[in-house]
């Protein structure tokens, strides 16, 4: 099975090309790839010999829940999960000495970034090689040297902490997202934080990439994961109502009321009730349910709106015993405008002054003939023939 990762993201942040298509190439490579991860070289690193077990339980039917994917349902797309890790099992974990090296090699990536925007703006199109060269006040062979050393260390970078973008993608599982789409997006953070990171500001890159990644996830989650995608400030007030339900439930040890919700949420009680109105999901009618997925969801639910073929007989009996009625006892013009007020028809009923526009009458007109022909209706003679349809 192949899995393409694609890069479309948030149009506004810029991804620097070439960086970016090499970071997609290893992750299309990753997904295709099912040879065994025991090549050269895992055998001396404990972390290699942790992903091998890691692969080994993904040929088990509970592998995933054996790693903490509680709730995960083995699918076919665990062959190309267990393809990923085997792949990522390939690349260590960085030593700190490495990981602050590393960082201050792809920085001049982020140099080369900043000179190129100004100088376009300066110059008013995109600026040459030896513009930036200039303008970075460096030689030829030092620019090429650091521009291929930042590239190959933003690489080994995202390739030795997908790790990192693994255990946390698996936090968010069952939120409506593919647990393969929460990995592409976290990558993607990923390369975000190692363009940003500053190894000089003494924090560690996971510490920093965290943010990048989760907020990458989450964001993903909040756009994807409805079916009527909410924007992402109203998904940021759930999120803080659902935590807000969760604490009073727990201090309180019971439900707490949409004051309470309220007043812990500094809204009002009609701004919570929209947002919980907004909270609920909507969901196909032509899902498939059933343990072989055979039924669609409408064919289960009930159509309030359709009569059932007893209460169709019934009513056409009515109607033409009114219909029946209506055309012994009134003249011809008492018995439309009978049936228009009262909508025998159609279902539909109408006002005096609609009534009294169709015939060219008066309102008051109008009303003179009804009470008359409800009066004949009313003899009783005639209402016992109505009698058995009355409610």
């Amino acid at each position: 099975m192949t899995t393409t990762f694609n890069s479309n993201t948030d149009s506004s942040i810029a991804w620097p090309d070439e960086p970016l298509d090499e970071f997609e190439s290893d992750l299309n490579r990753a997904a295709e790839k099912v040879a065994s991860a025991e090549g050269s070289g895992t055998a001396e690193s404990p972390a290699w010999d942790e992903d091998r077990e890691v692969l080994a339980r993904f040929s088990q039917s509970e592998a995933l829940s054996e790693m903490g994917l509680s709730g995960y349902t083995k699918t076919i797309t665990d062959d190309a999960v267990g393809a990923f890790f085997k792949e990522m099992a390939r690349y260590p974990l960085l030593q700190p000495s490495e990981e602050i090296e590393l960082a201050r090699q792809v920085r001049f990536l982020a140099k080369v970034d900043n000179a190129s925007e100004k100088l376009q703006k300066a110059l008013g199109r995109k600026p040459t090689r030896q513009e930036l060269i200039e303008k970075l006040n460096v030689s030829s062979a030092e620019f090429s040297r650091k521009l291929q050393e930042g590239r190959a260390a933003k690489r080994r970078m995202i390739r030795s902490n997908l790790r990192l973008v693994v255990s946390i993608a698996k936090r968010y599982l069952n939120r409506g997202v593919p647990f393969l789409d929460l990995i592409q997006e976290g990558a993607l953070g990923l390369n975000r934080a190692t363009e940003k990171f500053d190894p000089d500001k003494g924090y560690k890159f996971s510490t920093y990439a965290y943010w990048w990644i989760r907020q990458g996830i989450t964001r993903t989650i909040a756009n994807d994961a409805r079916t009527i995608r909410l924007p992402i400030h109203i998904v940021e007030k759930l999120n803080k109502l659902k935590k807000a339900h969760r604490d009073l439930r727990r201090d309180l040890q019971r439900n707490p009321t949409e004051q309470e919700l309220a007043e812990a949420l500094d809204v009002t009680v009609d701004q919570l009730r929209s947002l919980q109105q907004v909270r609920r999901r909507s969901l196909s009618l032509n899902h498939r349910v059933g343990k072989g997925e055979d039924t669609e969801l409408m064919e289960l639910l009930e159509d309030s709106r359709t009569q059932t073929p007893e209460s169709q007989i019934s009513e056409n009996m009515m109607r033409q015993e009114i219909t029946s009625v209506l055309s012994e006892v009134l003249s011809e013009r008492e018995k439309d405008i009978i049936t228009l007020r009262y909508g025998l028809t159609t279902g539909e009923t109408h006002t005096l002054e609609e009534v009294g526009s169709i015939f060219n009458l008066s309102r008051e007109r109008v009303r003179q003939i009804q009470t008359k022909a409800m009066r004949k209706l009313r003899r009783p003679q005639v209402a016992s023939r109505l009698k058995g349809w009355l409610k």
